[in-house]
């Protein structure tokens, strides 16, 4: 059983991230250089368990001659309970949410400097808090027409890594619980294009984390993001999410990924 300090931080930031992204998305829409994305993905199944789970991620960006702004928030959420009459307590199979902000200044055409925010929690690996800040130069390889949907770009640079996980005891971190801190060389990528006759936008992100103050606490993260046009502004959208964390042994996985498949909109 997770602490009350995890239950009661959960909500807030969710709703906080959520109002933030969106409010900026609605104030800021009808600007030139504004734009949003807002996809939602349900499942539900029945069986010898009934599992229920759901993905909100919203996205509000601008941009200027030389600057872009990213600001993120995804959720995720499911439960699992056993077939037994409604009797049993649901297991948390997802809870987790996460909040980016992303500044990239352009240099030159091809140059530029990333900086990179974080503050997430993830319940089911018992971490109550990551919260990171990364900046370095990057350099974009390859642009099409429409750059911000065709592009490779890459970035590296030097980071800071605060984490707080609960000990695994459900104490919560003020009682028996383990805070780490990282000075990190960050690796970073992202491919976006578009195929078969602009009906398909792909989306592929990447990073890597590795602290010079202990290598053996690396962490690595991707998603690929597939999105398929309905109309103007809806498209069916499919997103993979994969994240690695070698040093986490007392701890729940070194892996979590997760599936979405549901509905985008964009403004």
């Amino acid at each position: 059983m997770k602490s009350n300090r995890v239950r009661r931080f959960t909500g807030p930031m969710a709703a906080l991230a959520v109002s933030l992204v969106l409010g900026a998305t609605h104030a800021r829409a009808a600007e030139e250089g504004w734009s949003g994305e807002l996809n939602l993905a349900f499942a539900a199944q029945t069986g010898t368990k009934d599992t229920t789970s759901g993905t909100l991620d919203a996205k509000t960006t601008r941009t200027w001659e030389n600057d872009v702004v990213a600001i993120r928030f995804r959720g995720d959420y499911g439960t699992s309970r056993e077939k037994d009459g409604g009797t049993s307590t649901a297991d948390t199979t997802q809870d987790s949410q996460a909040f980016f902000v992303d500044w990239k200044h352009h240099i030159h055409e091809r140059f530029f400097w990333d900086t990179k925010t974080e503050a997430s929690r993830d319940n089911t690996q018992d971490r109550e808090l990551r919260a990171s800040l990364s900046m370095g130069p990057g350099y974009r390889f390859w642009q099409a027409e429409e750059a911000s949907k065709r592009h490779f770009d890459t970035n590296t640079g030097i980071g800071y890594r605060y984490e707080i996980y609960d000990g695994n005891t459900g104490a919560g971190a003020a009682a028996n619980g383990d805070t780490d801190q990282f000075v990190d060389l960050v690796v970073g990528f992202e491919y976006k294009n578009l195929f078969f006759g602009d009906r398909m936008e792909w989306s592929h992100t990447g990073v890597a984390f590795v602290p010079a103050n202990d290598f053996a606490a690396y962490l690595l993260r991707t998603e690929v993001i597939i999105g398929l046009p309905l109309t103007e502004s809806w498209s069916f959208r499919t997103s993979f999410l994969a994240e690695y964390t070698a040093d986490v042994a007392a701890r729940v996985n070194k892996t979590k990924t997760v599936t979405s498949i549901g509905l985008g909109y964009t403004f």
